[in-house]
């Protein structure tokens, strides 16, 4: 199903994947018994307040890598240099560009948002470092390219967990040895890009040492050429924000700084499940341009069919344990909130990924064949929709709880709505394949998550989950439950007897 190389990468992101759960894990608990639910609310909405500056950034950078990494392997080295270098200058420009803008911003910032009057000064000072980091990650991304290019995403997974491990001794250690404060979140976030850059730079050196940033390769039509599809990445980002960023603005200023606090603890379990496979499915993102490249249409179909067999295997796991025992785990991971409201929230946030986890992979089509115009308009088009129902609908409410209801779950029914429609058609027609080809996919991961979650279940009413042993034993319980009905539903017969094989040969 993968070949050596994908693997490898598969490993190696998991592993990331994991040491970066392990960490916000121990660390959210961490940072909110320390610095209150409230404020932690504001690291949130300063990721999204990044989010939304990255809509003028995505449009250059998003598509860089695929015009590199084409260029590379139609062995046009004057191409892939000048692709190099003026993504590199014109990142250049964009930061300072955005620099203004971002300055005004933190001189109002306690204007336009509701912020404790205690906590003013802390709050700006880590919208001031986030936003610095957002400068230098614009100005450093071409360097990020280097692992995409050569299908070396296992070091793009060391040097993930490398900046990981930064931010949390940064973090831990400072807030120790000081009264804690937001500004140390930002400190550790920004210490830790220092470090995934200076390891980007040498991953640059040793994968593409033909690479050279010179002025004298710096075209103009090359940066109109990334901008004319990636534009449509910008709206892509758009929509995005619309949907995800916009809900913990909309939740301080309908709700209040309390409520915004508890939808971006809510939000933090299903970010996390929708990164992880966003990670995964991105492992097959190089081998397709690659194959794209050398016009290799039959392995594009058979690395997509692969990605939607080895992600519908993973994708119900996290998410029976989160269905089945998302309140035991709230009580034992923030004791001091109210677990039950918690768990309400994550999955119906969570709803939509059971029809989306099993087809992540088809997102990598679109930007592969350059497709991305109509993905990002019907995007936007859900979006908008979004924000006018959720708009229309909170100023006739008043029970807090209710108003939070409404904007996780209008954003819910129009992802499943996607997902059953637009998605899993628009895919197929991009490889030619069969318009209803990936539904079976859809629907057996469907019916296998519905099994292991009833199983789950069946698991917590026997078993007293009271400390953080009984839940890891009853997760464990589930993995095994879901890897077994897996098998069964997700793969097909030749699977099946594929690993058999490779299980007997291992054995020998």
């Amino acid at each position: 199903m993968l070949n050596k190389q994908t693997a490898i990468n598969l490993i190696a992101q998991m592993i990331s994947s994991f040491v970066n759960l392990g960490i916000g894990f121990l660390l959210t608990p961490f940072i909110v018994n320390n610095i209150g639910v409230e404020s932690y609310g504001f690291v949130g909405l300063a990721n999204n307040f990044i989010s939304y500056a990255q809509i003028l950034t995505v449009a250059l950078n998003s598509m860089a890598g695929r015009f590199i990494t084409i260029s590379l392997y139609q062995n046009n080295s004057e191409d892939t240099n000048k692709y190099f270098t003026s993504v590199f200058y014109a990142n250049v420009v964009m930061s300072v560009g955005l620099t203004v803008p971002l300055v005004f911003i933190l001189i109002f910032l306690d204007h336009f948002l509701d912020i404790p009057e205690m906590i003013v000064i802390d709050v700006t000072i880590l919208f001031g470092i986030f936003f610095a980091n957002f400068l230098i990650n614009i100005i450093s991304s071409v360097f990020g390219i280097s692992t995409f290019a050569k299908n070396r995403l296992d070091l793009a997974s060391w040097r993930n967990i490398s900046s990981d491990l930064v931010r949390v001794i940064t973090l831990v250690t400072t807030f120790s040895l000081f009264i804690p404060k937001l500004s140390y979140i930002g400190m550790a976030t920004l210490l830790s890009t220092l470090v995934a850059v200076t390891l980007n730079i040498i991953f640059t050196k040793k994968l593409l040492p033909n690479i050279k940033i010179n002025r004298r390769y710096f075209e103009l039509m090359k940066i109109k050429e990334i901008l004319s599809s990636g534009i449509w990445n910008s709206i892509t980002q758009l929509s995005q924000v619309l949907s995800k960023g916009l809900n913990l603005l909309i939740s301080n200023i309908y709700i209040g700084a309390t409520s915004m606090g508890v939808l971006s603890v809510a939000q933090t379990v299903p970010q996390v499940i929708l990164s992880l496979f966003a990670v995964l499915s991105n492992v097959f993102a190089p081998q397709l341009t690659i194959s794209y490249a050398k016009q290799d249409k039959e392995g594009m179909q058979n690395q997509l069919l692969s990605s939607i067999k080895i992600l519908g295997i993973f994708s119900s796991i996290p998410m029976a344990i989160l269905f089945a025992y998302g309140e035991d785990f709230y009580s034992l991971w923030v004791p001091n909130q109210d677990a039950g409201l918690l768990q309400i929230l994550s999955i119906i946030i969570c709803a939509g990924f059971t029809f989306a986890l099993p087809l992540e992979g088809i997102w990598n089509i679109f930007t592969a064949v350059n497709k991305v115009k109509q993905t990002s308009l019907f995007l936007l088009s859900n979006s908008v929709l979004n924000i006018i129902v959720v708009l229309l609908v909170l100023p006739f409410v008043h029970d807090s709880m209710t108003k939070l209801l409404i904007i996780v779950g209008v954003e819910a029914a129009i992802s499943i709505i996607r997902s059953l429609t637009f998605l899993p058609i628009y895919g197929a027609q991009c490889i030619n394949i069969k318009l209803t080809a990936f539904y079976p996919a859809i629907f057996k991961h469907a019916l296998s998550l519905i099994i292991v979650t009833l199983l789950s279940v069946l698991v917590r009413n026997y078993l007293t989950i009271d400390s953080w042993f009984t839940l890891i034993l009853a997760a464990f319980a589930t993995v095994i439950i879901a890897v077994i009905i897996n098998v069964i539903t997700v793969l097909d017969k030749n699977d099946r007897e594929n690993i058999v094989a490779l299980v007997k040969k291992r054995g020998r």
